[in-house]
């Protein structure tokens, strides 16, 4: 039976969460969120948005929906603000596979070249979970908050389409790595069909031996297989 992720995307419609350095965090989640589902269906897995367009998506409403998509494990994407650094993820007080996901998430984020804030817990005034999505959904649930949108530095990690990509698809590593599915690399020079029935490849060059390095490095990061290679 297919795994399922449900995945919430923080804010969004009349509320746009942080704000600064030209970025609307509702924005940033729904790009990294788009990007973290694609990597997890090109697995197999079965996911659930709680909105897939700018539009009002209030809490109550994403637990609501989580729950009755009955996933195995349950993500909340947001970015920070405070002026901080790195990301970090909240998992329940319970530990568990919550924590477990929270620690995974982390270690492939730092791959991409993020500073870590370390898995977390946050207990509200009654001493359970602070987060309602953590402490309402049934599934094993984390928090994450990618970046601090009002660092001029930290919001480097995902000021491009591709860095949110990016970003998305090393949440989605750590998601695969919590459900014990194997990751599958793509090909960076992967072949297509098409109209005219003959195949194609792409492929990117640099003239430096240190350039076509640092270009293989980045397409890793964005998930593809690359490989250096001289002529």
């Amino acid at each position: 039976m297919a795994k399922k992720v449900f995945i919430g995307v923080g804010h969004g419609g009349s509320d746009p969460g942080a704000v600064a350095n030209g970025f609307e965090e509702a924005d940033l989640n729904l790009a990294i969120a788009l990007a973290c589902r694609e990597e997890l269906e090109r697995h197999g897995v079965l996911t659930l948005m709680s909105r897939t367009k700018d539009e009002n998506d209030p809490l109550t409403e994403e637990i609501k929906e989580c729950n009755a998509f009955a996933p195995d494990l349950a993500i909340d994407v947001h970015n920070n603000a405070g002026g901080g650094d790195g990301i970090e993820v909240f998992h329940s007080i319970n530990g568990g596979i919550g924590k477990a996901l929270a620690n995974n998430i982390i270690t492939e984020v730092k791959k991409i070249g993020q500073n870590s804030r370390g898995a977390k817990t946050r207990k509200n005034s009654s001493g359970k979970d602070y987060f309602g999505f953590i402490r309402q959904t049934n599934a094993p649930a984390v928090l994450i908050e990618c970046a601090f949108v009002d660092n001029k530095t930290d919001i480097q990690i995902i000021d491009t389409k591709a860095e949110q990509k990016a970003m998305g698809v090393a949440i989605a590593k750590g998601v695969l790595t919590t459900l014990g599915i194997a990751y599958k690399a793509q090909e960076a020079t992967g072949k297509a069909e098409n109209t005219d029935g003959k195949y194609y490849r792409a492929q990117a060059f640099a003239g430096s031996k240190e350039g076509a390095e640092e270009m293989a490095k980045k397409l890793k990061e964005a998930g593809f297989d690359a490989f250096v290679s001289h002529y």
